[in-house]
């Protein structure tokens, strides 16, 4: 039985997908419900594959890595099958791990361009009707208390300070209406006394 096979091209990447249609659900003869290999070739890198675990795997941690940095969020993925570690140099130091203990991890350093080749050719994948994986448990879950966290922390540093001035710059000026206020009220009055103390009542 012939396998059916797409691929999916990006500038430097490329990303094949071979399967089968799953016929106990009348699949079309097209279709791909059953992936039986993948490989992903990179531009003077090793070739990537595995099982499907780890083409999900795979997706799952660049979809992640991509969110957090649109979130201004660099942070290191980790799982059983992949770890993803953005570099400041803007590149990525990827660990593909292995089911099998004898196998050693294969370590990939890719920079943004490649990067976002990757991520064009799961898009591609995810919108192609004709390969069947369920997307909806590969998408990033993202946190939204940490993104109001984030959003927070920008109000605590733009905007507490100001108040603060604002608040100090008033109770001063409250203050010095306050004294200078009551210093004239106390200067009448001392004149008032000084008036009365000047005046001389003669009794006849």
């Amino acid at each position: 039985m012939l396998q059916n096979k797409y691929s999916f091209n990006q500038s430097s990447t490329e990303l094949v997908i071979s399967g089968l249609p799953d016929y106990s659900n009348n699949d079309n003869l097209d279709n791909i419900s059953i992936i039986s290999s993948w490989k992903l070739s990179i531009i003077n890198q090793p070739e990537i594959e595995g099982s499907l675990d780890h083409l999900k795997s795979v997706i799952k941690a660049f979809y992640k890595c991509a969110a957090l940095s649109l979130l201004d969020r660099e942070e290191m993925i980790e799982s059983e099958l992949i770890d993803i570690n953005p570099n400041e140099s803007g590149s990525y130091r990827i660990i593909l791990k292995s089911t099998k203990p004898e196998v050693k991890p294969l370590k990939l350093e890719i920079g943004y361009a490649e990067f976002s080749d990757i991520i064009n050719c799961f898009d591609q994948l995810k919108n192609f009707k004709g390969i069947k994986i369920d997307f909806n448990e590969l998408m990033p879950n993202i946190k939204k208390k940490s993104f109001l966290y984030f959003e927070n922390s920008k109000l605590t540093y733009n905007i507490f300070p100001p108040l603060i001035a604002f608040f100090s710059i008033s109770l001063f000026t409250f203050i010095g209406f306050y004294f200078f206020e009551n210093k004239d009220i106390r200067n009448k009055n001392i004149s008032i006394i000084s008036n009365y103390s000047n005046i001389v009542i003669k009794i006849k």
